[in-house]
């Protein structure tokens, strides 16, 4: 090889990592992902446990997430279920298992939020503004660099084993994804690793064809104008209206009330319980609330009076009930919690509703 043609494969392998302008500073929220896409995945892994809860448990996520339908859940919980998982099963019937949640669940919930009436670029442009605004962290992009595009995941990472199957499953999303839009066993030219070194999962992928660069600074995938310009085949003929895009929480504090919010029916948690959950250290978390002008113990006490009168709303349940849903001790705590906040008792709250 000459040192003309060296260059050149330097300047290309080396071109996703130049593009990366978009980098993501140390995050001022909690990373949360919508649970709406996560709770079915969650739900799968019966197919390998008959009792999931000490998985759950062993995870940090709530042991009523299946059934308490929260609107977020921690991305750190759900990083730690796919190393739990990726330990009880060997890596080919985790990258099999993955492809499949990814095909029947992620992929088509994702693509019931989209229009999906022109070529698959218009659809991998519409899917990057969907996942950005939903979740904050996330900044995923369809970017040109010398003469190629590329469907690419910015992210800034601390190399480790959560962090690599964090890629694999972005990359089984981003195959998967083009692959139901083309309705084919599309394969990429060039695969782009954050992984500094080979990993064991791509053998799964049907991706043998691929030039692997590892080391990278994004995880992409190149797509060639061909694939880009056909017209997507998934939903064709189909009417119905693409569902709500939900934005999700920017501020701090929104995303710490809605990371904790799933935990409430554990009772009141320790601020140390609290930041292992959400993979941050007390003291960040202690920062974090005081720049905020905020205290531990206000923000659930808040975060728990804002649900209670939520869940009020519904006369179906009964206060007691929510009482429990909330962690309370019995209802007499529950009541005269409330009281003190919103003056009257969560009976006579409820009255005045109606």
């Amino acid at each position: 090889m000459t040192e003309t043609q060296s260059n050149a494969k330097n300047k290309t392998q080396h071109a996703v990592q130049a593009e990366s302008k978009k980098t993501l500073e140390e995050n001022h929220y909690i990373p949360l992902l919508r649970a709406e896409y996560f709770v079915p995945f969650i739900a799968r892994l019966k197919d390998f446990e008959n009792n999931i809860y000490p998985v759950l448990k062993e995870a940090g996520l709530p042991d009523t997430v299946l059934s308490s339908k929260p609107e977020y859940l921690s991305e750190a919980a759900l990083q730690k279920l796919l190393a739990i998982m990726y330990r009880k099963l060997n890596s080919k019937r985790f990258a099999n298992w993955l492809e499949q949640v990814a095909r029947s669940i992620f992929v088509p919930q994702h693509l019931a939020k989209m229009a999906l009436n022109g070529t698959v670029r218009d659809a991998l442009l519409e899917f990057t503004h969907l996942v950005n605004s939903e979740s904050k962290q996330t900044n995923i992009q369809l970017k040109t660099s010398v003469n190629k595009v590329w469907f690419a995941r910015y992210r800034n990472i601390k190399h480790s084993f959560d962090a690599n199957l964090a890629e694999l499953f972005a990359v089984t999303m981003m195959l998967e994804l083009i692959r139901v839009l083309t309705q084919s066993q599309w394969s990429p030219d060039e695969i782009a690793l954050q992984s500094p070194s080979e990993v064991d999962y791509l053998s799964e992928l049907k991706v043998s064809k691929s030039q692997i660069y590892y080391a990278r600074s994004v995880t992409a995938v190149s797509i060639s104008a061909e694939a880009l310009s056909q017209s997507v085949e998934y939903k064709k003929g189909w009417s119905q209206p693409p569902q709500a895009v939900i934005e999700g929480p920017e501020r701090f504090i929104d995303s710490f009330t809605h990371a904790l919010t799933p935990y409430l029916s554990m009772g009141r948690i320790s601020i140390t319980t609290a930041a292992d959950l959400l993979g941050l250290s007390v003291r960040t978390l202690q920062r974090r609330l005081t720049e905020e002008g905020l205290s531990y113990s206000k923000v659930i006490e808040g975060i728990c009076f804002e649900q209670a009168k939520l869940m009020l709303n519904d006369p179906s349940v009964p206060v007691t009930q929510i009482s429990s849903a909330l962690g309370y001790a019995d209802v007499a705590h529950f009541s005269r919690a409330f009281k003190r906040l919103a003056g009257v008792s969560p009976r006579e709250f409820r009255k005045n509703l109606s």
